[in-house]
């Protein structure tokens, strides 16, 4: 289910992108592209507090108490006598409503000063900068409540009801694409594709919490105030904020690269970077479905004290993972161009040589990514060390390397910070934390396709 929501999204990319690529000018183009990152970039302005409670859900659904959602395993439990512990996953939901509430209101202001002033030089480009002021609107109003409704998210897929939440996502990317796909062909511009597509973001909140209501014999309905529970907050706040710091330091330092690359260029380069981010956003996100649906079940194995089954689980969800994305990195590389020039884009696709970098350095971030999550389900988050660091490097390569390579320095710089620290560095917590061993656990998981990509990265050089 969680492919199958991923792949309706995607759905955008083959039946609206091409739509937006012919009938949008460059200009245009680069402003929708923006937008979508940054809407990405709302998991900033969460802190990390998102998986956060999910994964303590997830502990209390195996049975911890909200004086052990720090140490996941103060004492041993077996799977037999575990059940969710309702009360403190009360307790968890009470404090997420009052925690939501404060950085929503943060978020706005933060987003509403940065963001604008991120888009005063492409809205200037376009030709109706109005429309496009009115739709900057829409998108700040929308992905503020958007943040607030990530209760909800939590709460289901905390309680491991992923498949439903997905099910509900997949009709509603459905939707989505079919109304810009209706506005596109009857000539809307960026204003209306816009309203259309926030206004599914708004519906998607208002169906998640119905289904809050309705899963688990409605227990969620018995969770009434937003007074912050203390030992909640204090197992929650030291993971969030190391998550969110991590998460700005990785992928917040990666979406900045288009930003501030867009105050540089032209519309037209703009546009072409953008296009192939988007893509191996894409890419990725699709391929993280089977390891990170596995995500509850497994904080939930953990609290269970379950380690040779969590172990088995996370090696079959990384390699899955790791085969979607080599096969979608390969397509798109080979194909993107020639679809491009025969839908007459008015965006050209980046070279071979750049999105052979840029995925070679995700290929890296992944690797880290999935064993850094597989450690973290011990609840001792080092997100901020990890990816922080990784942040510094790439920041420094890219001042380095930008003016003697060009937009080539990010791609680069995300390939030396991601093995220079990231990759290594997660990855060894998570050997060590349940005494595995290199090559015994990575030879059926990420061997293979690692010399895959290398394969086609040579040969695309060559």
């Amino acid at each position: 289910m969680t492919w199958g929501s991923v792949g309706t999204r995607l759905l955008s990319l083959t039946l609206v992108l091409p739509l937006i690529l012919k009938k949008f000018s460059a200009e245009e183009i680069a402003l929708w592209l923006l937008f979508s990152t940054i809407i990405g970039l709302q998991m900033l302005a969460d802190m990390g507090f998102t998986p956060t409670f999910t994964r303590v859900i997830a502990y209390a659904m195996g049975g911890a108490d909200c004086s052990s959602l720090k140490d996941t395993v103060k004492k041993q439990k077996t799977i037999d006598d575990t059940k969710p512990n309702w009360e403190a996953i009360g307790h968890i939901v009470v404090t997420m409503r009052s925690v939501y509430t404060k950085i929503t209101f943060l978020s706005f202001f933060i987003l509403a000063i940065c963001g604008t002033w991120s888009l005063l030089k492409p809205i200037s480009h376009v030709t109706d900068t109005v429309s496009a002021w009115l739709a900057w609107g829409i998108v700040l109003l929308a992905t503020t409540i958007a943040l607030k409704g990530n209760i909800f998210s939590s709460y289901l897929q905390g309680v491991n009801q992923i498949a439903l939440l997905r099910r509900w996502e997949i009709l509603a990317s459905l939707g989505a694409i079919f109304s810009s796909f209706i506005i596109l062909l009857v000539g809307g511009r960026l204003l209306s594709l816009v309203i259309a597509n926030q206004a599914w973001t708004i519906l998607n909140i208002f169906r998640n919490r119905w289904l809050c209501r309705k899963v688990e014999d409605g227990q969620y309905k018995k969770f009434t105030g937003s007074v912050i529970h203390r030992d909640v907050f204090d197992a929650t706040w030291q993971s969030a904020w190391r998550s969110g710091l991590g998460i700005l330091t990785g992928y917040g330092f990666i979406q900045a690269s288009g930003i501030l690359y867009a105050q540089m260029s032209s519309a037209a380069n703009v546009a072409s970077y953008l296009l192939a981010l988007r893509f191996i956003q894409a890419i990725s996100q699709f391929s993280q479905a089977p390891f990170y649906s596995k995500l509850p079940l497994l904080a939930r194995l953990r609290a269970q004290g379950d380690y040779r089954q969590q172990i088995q689980v996370a090696q079959i969800g990384m390699k899955r993972s790791y085969w979607t994305y080599i096969i979608g990195f390969i397509s798109v590389g080979l194909f993107a161009d020639p679809l491009l020039h025969m839908l007459h884009s008015n965006a050209n696709f980046v070279s071979p040589a750049l999105w052979t970098l840029l995925g070679l350095a995700i290929f890296a971030e992944r690797y880290g990514a999935m064993h850094l999550q597989l450690y973290s389900t011990t609840n001792h988050i080092i997100w901020h060390v990890a990816n922080g660091v990784t942040g510094i490097i790439f920041l420094i390569a890219s001042l380095a390397l930008i003016g003697h390579i060009g937009v080539y320095a990010f791609p680069a710089s995300m390939l030396i910070s991601n093995i220079g620290f990231y990759a290594w560095y997660s990855a060894g917590h998570s050997y060590r934390a349940y005494n595995l061993h290199f090559w015994s656990f990575e030879r059926s998981t990420m061997i293979l396709p690692l010399c895959i990509t290398f394969i086609y990265a040579i040969w695309t050089i060559l």
